[in-house]
């Protein structure tokens, strides 16, 4: 039975201890779990697509093509970001990524994967999952294998997600930090509900409009 926010898992492909089975930390939202070729079954993934960027703070992507809708937007406050174009990667300009953090501007989500580089296995990154009621949990403390590591966020539930964050706290290659990440996938893109005021507000400018309409016809 499903009972938590999210769950999250990691593929260490490079890992020395890819064959590691125990989840790693358990919180209130997620489980995080370091493990290999365990992801559920039944996922439906499609790829995001980046466009290609240089020295910004925010990289767009689209969903199933390179044209494709709704939008994701990858955004850090403390790097300038690079992008290659295509279902590629975003490194830092310095060559760290510190931060980042990955939305669907007007969407939620059921699940992500994506893939991250990282340059040895010091416990270095912090991954923070917040579902559409704002509730929050991550692990601050997370080692993963030397080299590219497939990480899964899954929603749980009726617990959508509206963002996941990234965080490198040691700042520096020679003891930690993500190289790049790369190779995303989103799915169960979920449109966030208008609220019933500007709905109502948005009908009643229609009628409004109609009304001047009628008036100005006659």
């Amino acid at each position: 039975m499903r009972v938590a926010a999210a769950t999250v898992l990691a593929l260490g492909v490079g890992a020395t201890n890819a064959a590691t089975v125990a989840p790693v930390y358990t919180g209130t939202y997620v489980e995080m779990y370091l493990t290999q070729n365990t992801f559920p079954g039944g996922l439906s993934e499609e790829m995001v697509f980046l466009d290609s960027a240089s020295s910004v703070s925010t990289v767009t992507g689209h969903v199933g093509s390179q044209t494709g809708t709704p939008l994701v937007m990858f955004s850090s406050t403390t790097d300038t970001l690079d992008a290659a174009n295509g279902f590629s990667q975003i490194t830092s300009t310095d060559g760290l990524i510190n931060n980042i953090t990955i939305t669907a501007p007007g969407y939620w989500f059921d699940d992500l994967i994506f893939s991250v580089n990282v340059s040895n296995t010091n416990p270095d990154l912090s991954i923070t999952a917040t579902d559409k009621s704002g509730g929050t949990d991550n692990n601050s403390n997370w080692a993963l294998g030397n080299g590219e590591n497939r990480i899964l966020v899954l929603s749980t539930g009726n617990n959508l997600m509206k963002s996941v964050t990234l965080d490198s706290y040691l700042g520096m290659e020679s003891l930690g930090g993500l190289d790049s990440l790369k190779q995303t996938e989103i799915s169960g893109l979920t449109a966030v509900p208008v609220p019933a005021a500007v709905w109502l507000l948005g009908s009643g400018l229609i009628g409004l409009v109609g009304v001047a309409s009628r008036k100005s016809a006659v």
